[in-house]
């Protein structure tokens, strides 16, 4: 490699899983559905949401509150 980057890589894409429906990141390519941010679509959902769908929207999380912080002495 060199340090030089790697470019035009040929991956073959996986199609699509069923939580892929309605993001902006499927492609059609023939009659399959294939995303263009992952080759492997199905390892994104394993865990949770995938992190690049455009189709969920993601509520603000709670604040942390801290409760019963005492200040710290001087020394």
């Amino acid at each position: 490699m060199n340090g030089t980057a790697m470019n035009n890589v040929n991956v073959d894409h996986r199609p699509i899983v069923e939580k892929c429906s309605g993001c902006d990141r499927v492609a059609s390519e023939g009659d399959t559905q294939t995303c263009t941010a992952f080759a492997f679509p199905d390892s994104k959902w394993r865990l949770g949401n995938c992190s690049m769908a455009t189709h969920i929207k993601v509520e603000g999380g709670k604040e942390k509150v801290r409760v019963g912080q005492q200040k710290q002495k001087k020394r």
